[in-house]
């Protein structure tokens, strides 16, 4: 497969797709009790996949908008191969973007479990990023700085990196910086 081409997610079958809306209905109402909560550091945790490689990411919660099953995304012509095209969600066009594309691993593996993540309505960006898997929430009081990471070159929107106890490194994802980035707002080819 072209690193320009994805692939999307056949629909699951009725009994996966209850499961499916349980475990977004139990997800969002612990992000709203995280969002409200002062004292915890929780993060939105993700998974971006590809041939080359995956990263683990961490959200600061008011800059994560939707969590979304893979829309149905136009392509859009002339445009860098990460940017995937638009999708209409509930009458809004949103930009979606292969990140780990984005971050030279790839096309992003996509299937049952993928989403998008969109951009809080805060930020005032109506983009979306193409994620393999959702992993819930992280606190980040319970992971160890690594300050041995070396900064992402030419990536200002990567910010602390962190360590689990199984020693997955967790990076932070500022939404804001990413929307804000003069390579990100350049999507054109010419």
């Amino acid at each position: 497969m072209a690193d320009n081409e994805t692939t999307f997610a056949v629909p699951a079958p009725k009994a996966s797709r209850t499961r499916l809306r349980e475990f977004q209905a139990g997800l969002a109402e612990r992000l709203r009790r995280a969002a409200t909560a002062p004292s915890t550091q929780s993060r939105l945790a993700f998974r971006i996949s590809g041939p080359r490689g995956e990263r683990h990411f961490l959200v600061d919660l008011p800059e994560a908008g939707e969590i979304l099953s893979v829309p149905e995304i136009t392509p859009v012509p002339l445009t860098k191969p990460w940017f995937l095209g638009l999708a209409n969600v509930r009458g809004s066009l949103v930009s979606v973007v292969d990140l780990t594309l984005l971050s030279e691993l790839g096309s992003t593996y996509t299937d049952k479990d993928s989403r998008v993540l969109s951009m809080s309505p805060q930020l005032r960006f109506n983009a979306g990023i193409l994620v393999t898997r959702m992993m819930g929430l992280r606190n980040v009081e319970q992971l160890a700085l690594d300050h041995t990471a070396p900064a992402v070159a030419g990536a200002p929107w990567i910010g602390k990196t962190f360590r689990d106890a199984e020693g997955v490194k967790w990076e932070e994802l500022r939404l804001g910086g990413l929307a804000t980035d003069d390579r990100f707002m350049q999507i054109g080819i010419w």
